[in-house]
């Protein structure tokens, strides 16, 4: 699938696993070769008596290139040893495009060549939208812990296939010096890509700042939940919440340890952690009030199933579950192409009020069909 070309028909109505309409294009992200490490080491962060390592660095056209400074104030909680510190942050970006748009896709120097940029800008280049005077929808990602935008490709273009502009974040977990310090800089690194987008020139007239949602894989579902009200209940009196964010979507996503991690790893019940999380029982999540909607695995160890539904039931909003039969922490691709219908559904249904995506949502709609690996476990009543 990182190999298909982004463009093709859109599936049954209302229902698009497949990609849509649309052709899709990518913001400018040109590199040199690898030199002190493998180039996993840069596109993921690592640090070392050398320094740290990061994707920026290879970065051949930083002017051409959406390349962020993520500032971490003194006082941010959980900053730790990066608090006062500023770290470069790389962003990709995905649009809908004319299916006539000539710019060959760019093909990353890293080291399988497996993954291309789909009609990618080159420097001096501007985005060529699908529609000019048009404001899309705007959808914020946020990896799995120590992975890279470029695995994520194919669920972006399908996102930015059905018509949203997608913003991809490079956090570069591996330079950061610990658990606090990554989520810390992860909740400031999503808050900053929005304004970055939201104010340049090359996309700001293009997005309707009214209509954004946030998607989180793994980790990332924690940065999500932060971002839209959840709290700790340590300092349950600090909200990080970000109100431009309307809607949020998980795949296998984290929400700090849960019950049903904890006794996967054989600790106490209610044993206090230094983990950045919303409580045991997901207490904290009763603040978020604005829908989310999660795909669990049915056998992942990394993140347990029940502890996605229970997060699911602490919330204070909307809140639907998709469990998928047989799947641990990596899915297959058919659990991956029926997870990218869920998503494109549920953004539908609250980013653009479809009414049609809205019916899909609902308990018996079986979107998938009956064979399908995915059953609701969660709907809001």
């Amino acid at each position: 699938m990182l190999l298909a070309p982004f463009a093709g028909a859109a599936g049954a109505a209302g229902w698009t696993p497949g990609n849509g309409p649309y052709a899709v294009g990518s913001s400018c992200m040109r590199a040199g070769p690898a030199t002190a490490a493998p180039m996993a080491d840069y596109l993921v962060g690592s640090s070392g008596p050398q320094g740290s390592l990061y994707l920026d660095q290879l970065i051949s056209d930083r002017q051409a290139t959406l390349v962020i400074d993520v500032k971490v104030p003194k006082d941010f909680p959980y900053a730790g040893r990066l608090a006062g510190r500023s770290l470069p942050t790389v962003l990709t970006v995905f649009y809908p495009t004319p299916a006539d748009n000539p710019r060959p896709d760019y093909t990353f120097p890293e080291e399988t060549g497996w993954y291309r940029l789909p009609r990618m800008q080159r420097p001096g280049e501007v985005p060529l939208f699908a529609d000019e005077r048009a404001r899309y929808p705007l959808i914020v990602h946020s990896g799995g812990s120590g992975t890279h935008g470029l695995w994520h490709i194919g669920k972006l273009g399908h996102l930015a296939s059905q018509g949203y502009i997608v913003v991809d974040i490079y956090h570069g977990d591996g330079r950061t010096p610990g658990g606090f310090e990554v989520f810390a800089l992860r909740s400031l690194a999503v808050r900053a890509a929005l304004d970055h987008v939201l104010a340049h020139p090359h996309y700001a007239d293009h997005i309707d700042a009214e209509r954004i949602g946030a998607t989180g894989t793994s980790a990332g579902g924690l940065a999500v939940l932060t971002l839209m009200g959840g709290l700790n209940p340590a300092k349950s009196g600090l909200s990080l919440a970000d109100e431009r964010i309307k809607a949020g979507f998980g795949a296998v996503p984290w929400a700090g340890m849960g019950m049903a991690e904890a006794r996967d790893r054989g600790l106490p019940p209610g044993l206090s952690l230094p983990l950045w999380n919303f409580g045991f029982d997901f207490a904290g999540l009763a603040a978020v009030k604005r829908p989310w909607f999660a795909v669990s695995g049915e056998l992942d160890r990394n993140v347990p199933a029940a502890d996605v539904l229970a997060a699911a039931r602490a919330m204070g909003g909307p809140a639907w579950v998709v469990e998928m039969k047989g799947q641990t922490h990596g899915f297959s691709e058919a659990a991956n192409v029926e997870t990218r219908g869920w998503e494109a559904a549920f953004f539908d249904a609250h980013l653009r009020n479809d009414a049609t995506a809205r019916a899909l949502l609902r308990p018996g709609a079986q979107p998938a069909g009956p064979e399908a690996l995915g059953r609701m476990r969660l709907h809001p009543a």
